[in-house]
């Protein structure tokens, strides 16, 4: 099982890079969310906060994830996302669970009452693919978010928002509802 914790530590590598893209202002969110995407295998599904969102092929992915993004800048939250350490846990040959620390970093110019920022794990199927892309091995076959969204809710009481909207009800609400664009 040593080379499926190989090939998941080279995707979270990967996805640490392409993450770090969304705090970028000079790269466009689409930009960051197609290689954030690239690491979603075909029938990708997100888990978070009882929501269960289907990315079912690439285009869904890149959209869903810069809807993502483009709600945390929104929000006054930013999208500056740094990779801090990770896990992997071996399953089989062919599987691993990646536990992915990161820390959101909030703007300079952010509300008064948003901390600095703080940091939260995320947790990835990793699963050798059939088909390899961008010189990796496999990529994620799901994903649950709900440590991100939790600390959330424990760090932000309210922040106001330029519509007079709760800009957390905003972002967690979307996550509950799925990432698929901005109903």
């Amino acid at each position: 099982m040593v080379h499926i914790v190989k090939a998941a530590k080279a995707a979270i590598a990967a996805y640490a890079s392409a993450v770090s893209l969304a705090g970028n202002s000079s790269i466009t969110l689409s930009t960051a969310a197609a290689a954030m995407a690239n690491l979603y295998l075909p029938g990708f599904t997100a888990f978070t906060l009882g929501s269960i969102t289907p990315f079912p092929n690439a285009t869904i992915s890149v959209s869903g994830i810069a809807a993502g993004l483009a709600r945390y800048n929104r929000s006054g939250l930013g999208t500056d996302i740094r990779y801090e350490h990770a896990r992997v846990d071996a399953i089989s040959n062919q599987s691993a669970i990646c536990w992915i620390t990161w820390k959101l970093v909030t703007p300079r110019n952010k509300p008064e009452n948003v901390p600095r920022g703080w940091s939260f794990t995320d947790v990835y199927g990793f699963w050798l693919a059939a088909n390899p892309t961008g010189g990796l091995e496999g990529g994620w076959e799901w994903s649950n978010s709900e440590d991100e969204y939790e600390k959330l809710l424990e760090t932000i009481r309210c922040i106001s928002h330029p519509e007079g909207t709760c800009a957390l009800i905003y972002v967690v609400a979307a996550a509950r509802r799925g990432f698929d664009g901005d109903h």
